[in-house]
C-alpha cells in the first residue's frame, strides 16, 4: 500500500497499524482510503487513540487507531490485562474476568480476542457463550468475585458502530483515575502478544461459560424484588416486548416465566439480533415513535395496551400505554418512567416493610428530572446527585452501601433504571419486571401508569420537562458555540445574564468544563469536573433549571430543561408548560443558534 503521499509521523502510523495488524479484516477498505490520498480522513481514523469516555471505548468500526476493529481490541485487551495484574496480582488468575458480547457485527470475534489475552497469562475467563444482556456482566462480577469484566457493545448506536465497556471488581463501570491508568497501560503495550488465533480458547480448562448459572441466579435476585401476594396471572393486560433487534428476547422470556407473568408478545420482525437492524433508523427506543412503530402495530393488532422496549444491549428500558378511552399512544419520557419506577420502589418498600428511615438512598444524574429528589424529601429517605452517566451512580451507590446505606433505586433520563443495587448499572431486564408488575399492581386499583403518573405530580409536585438534541458532526462548531456561551464579549466566566430580553433572568450558573460555579463561594463545582466534554447548567430565578452538553457517545448537542412546582402549588399546569416551552426555545435559539450554525434538528 503507498503511503509516501502522507506526512512523515501520519506515514508512521499507518505503517505501525499494518505491521502489528495480523488481521485481515479491513484491510481492503483501507487500501481503498489510501488509494484516494484522503489524507484528512486517514488522519481523522490513525492520528490519535480511542480513550474511555461515557460508555467505555465507542467507535465506527475500520481501520486505525481511532475506530474499533481487531487490533485495537486486542491492545485494549492487552492494557487492562497489565494494569489488572499490577492492581490485583495473582488474584486476577484465580478470581477471573468475566466476557460478554452483543449481537453487531465482530461483537463476539471482539470477546474471543479478548478472551485469549487473558487465558495467555493464565486468567481464568467467564465468556458468556452467547449474546448476553450488558447487565449480565455487571451482574456476573458480584456473583463470581471476578476483578472485573469487559461488555462489547455499541448499546443503541448505528449499526456501523462497536464499543468496549469496562467493568471493575466492585461491578461497575470503570471511572478515573483507574480509566486514565488503563489508557497509559494499553499504550505501553501495543505490540500484539501472538494473540491471532482464538479457535483453541474453547479447548482451554481455564474459559467457563457461565450463562446458565448466571440465569439461575440472576433469576434469583429478581424474586427477591418482586412484589409479595401480586397474582401476576390474574390480568386483561396483555405486554408487547421488542428487543429492537438486540439480545433481549430470550432474557425476558425467560425472566417473565420464572417471575410467574403471562408470556409477553413479541415483535417477531425484531425478536432476533440482527446487526444491520433492518426495520429502525435508530436502533433507539429513547427516539420515540419513530423506533417503536412496528410495536405499536403488533399492540394494536393482539389487543395489547403496554408496550415494553430495550435497546440493542438490554440495558434501557421504554414502556408506552394505550390508557383506556384514549385514541393514542402515551410514550413515556425517561424522566416520566423514572419517577413511575421511584415511586413504585418506594411505594413498594412501606408496603412491605411499613415505613421508610433515612439509611434508605435513591440517586440521580445531574440532568435528569428533581423528581426523585422530591420524593426523598416528603418520604424521609436519602437522595444523592451524580454526574451524567451510570458509572458515576453505580460507584456512587457501592460507596453508599459499604457505608450501611440501601440503594433502593436509581435512574437517568436517558431511559436508564436500577432497581436494587445487585447491579450497578443500568438494567432493562430487571426494570421491565418492575414497570410489569406495577402496571398489574394499578390495573387491580382501577388505574394506569398514566393516571398513576398524574397523582405521582400531584402528591410530589409537577416536575415539567422538555429533552432533546441536535446533531453536530464538526467538533469547531460544537466547541464555537460552548464558547460564545461563556465568553461573552470574549471575556472568561461572562455567561449570559436573562433570556428574552431579561424577562427571565438566570440567577446562577455551573459550568463542568472549566470547573466554574458562580452559586458556590469559591465559585468551584461540588461533583467531579470534566473537561472532555461540554456542560454549562442554567439555574433561572423562577426555578427553571437548564443544562447544555455534548454526548459522549454521538455527535449530539443535548439539552435538558425542567420546571418544578410545589405540592401544593401544582394546579397551574397549563401556566407552567408553556413558560417552560417559551423557555426552552429562547434558549435554543439564542445560545445554540441552530440555523446560524447549521445544527441537524431532531427528526420523530
Amino acid at each position: 500500500m503507498d503511503t509516501t503521499f502522507l506526512p512523515e509521523y501520519l506515514d508512521l502510523l499507518v505503517k505501525n497499524w499494518l505491521s502489528w495488524n495480523q488481521s485481515q479484516q479491513y484491510s481492503v477498505e483501507l487500501a481503498e482510503i489510501l488509494a484516494q490520498k484522503n489524507v484528512d480522513k486517514i488522519k481523522n481514523m490513525f492520528d490519535g487513540r480511542l480513550s474511555f469516555g461515557t460508555a467505555g471505548l465507542r467507535a465506527a468500526m475500520g481501520p486505525g487507531f481511532k475506530r474499533i476493529n481487531d487490533l485495537v481490541v486486542v491492545q485494549s485487551a492487552q492494557g487492562l490485562l497489565y494494569y489488572m495484574l499490577s492492581v490485583f496480582g495473582d488474584l486476577l488468575k484465580t478470581s477471573g474476568v468475566i466476557i460478554g458480547y452483543d449481537g453487531r457485527y465482530n461483537s463476539k470475534r471482539f470477546a474471543e480476542l479478548t478472551s485469549l489475552v487473558f487465558l495467555r497469562q493464565s486468567v481464568k475467563v467467564y465468556l458468556m457463550n452467547e449474546v448476553c444482556p450488558t447487565p449480565f456482566v455487571a451482574f456476573g462480577i458480584k456473583l463470581y468475585k471476578c476483578c472485573g469484566g469487559v461488555m462489547v457493545t455499541a448499546s443503541h448506536n448505528p449499526k456501523e458502530d462497536n464499543g468496549y465497556k469496562v467493568f471493575w471488581n466492585n461491578g461497575a463501570q470503570i471511572i478515573s483515575p483507574v480509566d486514565k491508568n488503563i489508557q497509559k497501560s494499553i499504550t505501553e503495550h501495543l505490540e500484539p502478544e501472538g494473540v491471532w488465533n482464538t479457535e483453541d480458547i474453547y479447548n482451554n480448562s481455564l474459559l467457563v461459560n457461565p450463562l446458565i448459572d448466571l440465569q439461575k441466579h440472576y433469576n434469583s435476585f429478581i424474586d427477591k424484588m418482586l412484589f409479595p401476594n401480586l397474582d401476576k396471572k390474574k390480568t386483561n393486560i396483555i405486554f408487547t416486548y421488542t428487543p429492537m433487534h438486540g439480545v433481549g428476547y430470550p432474557y425476558i422470556k425467560n425472566v417473565f416465566e420464572n417471575a410467574k407473568f403471562n408470556p409477553v408478545i413479541v415483535v417477531e420482525q425484531q425478536k432476533d439480533p440482527n446487526p444491520e437492524f433492518p426495520t429502525v433508523p435508530f436502533p433507539n427506543p429513547e427516539e420515540g415513535k419513530s423506533a417503536l412503530k412496528l410495536a405499536i402495530e403488533t399492540a394494536e393488532n393482539n389487543c395489547s395496551r403496554i408496550i415494553i422496549a430495550n435497546d440493542p444491549d438490554a440495558d434501557r428500558l421504554a414502556v408506552a400505554e394505550h390508557p383506556i378511552g384514549s385514541e393514542g399512544w402515551k410514550i413515556f419520557t425517561g424522566n416520566e418512567l423514572g419517577a413511575l419506577l421511584g415511586w413504585w420502589v418506594i411505594h413498594s418498600y412501606k408496603k412491605i416493610h411499613g415505613k421508610t428511615h433515612p439509611k434508605l438512598v435513591v440517586l440521580s444524574s445531574t440532568v435528569s428530572s428533581a423528581i426523585l429528589k422530591s420524593m426523598a424529601k416528603i418520604e424521609g429517605i436519602r437522595f444523592e446527585e451524580t454526574l451524567t452517566g451510570f458509572k458515576w451512580m453505580g460507584n456512587r451507590a457501592d460507596q453508599l452501601s459499604a457505608e450501611g446505606y440501601n440503594v433502593i433505586y436509581a435512574f437517568e433520563e436517558s431511559i436508564g433504571y436500577m432497581c436494587g443495587s445487585e447491579v450497578l448499572d443500568k438494567d432493562g431486564i430487571s426494570a421491565a419486571v418492575k414497570i410489569a408488575e406495577l402496571a398489574i399492581y394499578l390495573e387491580k386499583e382501577n388505574s394506569t401508569l398514566s393516571s398513576a403518573l398524574e397523582f405521582i405530580y400531584k402528591q410530589y409536585g409537577w416536575h415539567l420537562s422538555v429533552n432533546s438534541y441536535f446533531i453536530c458532526n464538526d467538533s469547531l462548531t460544537i466547541k464555537k458555540i460552548f464558547e460564545s456561551i461563556r465568553q461573552i464579549n470574549n471575556q472568561p466566566n461572562n455567561y449570559p445574564k436573562s433570556i428574552l430580553g431579561g424577562r427571565y433572568s438566570i440567577k446562577s450558573v455551573r459550568d463542568m468544563t472549566t470547573g466554574y460555579d458562580s452559586s458556590t463561594i469559591d465559585h468551584k463545582p461540588v461533583l467531579s469536573v470534566s473537561k472532555s466534554s461540554q456542560m454549562i447548567t442554567f439555574n433561572f430565578d423562577n426555578g427553571l433549571i437548564a443544562t447544555l452538553r455534548t454526548s459522549g457517545t454521538e455527535p449530539k448537542i443535548k439539552y435538558y430543561a425542567e420546571l418544578c412546582s410545589d405540592p401544593e402549588n401544582s394546579s397551574d399546569v397549563n401556566r407552567l408548560k408553556s413558560v417552560l416551552n417559551e423557555m426552552v426555545e429562547a434558549i435554543i435559539e439564542e445560545f445554540l443558534k441552530p440555523h446560524e450554525n447549521s445544527l441537524i434538528f431532531r427528526s420523530n
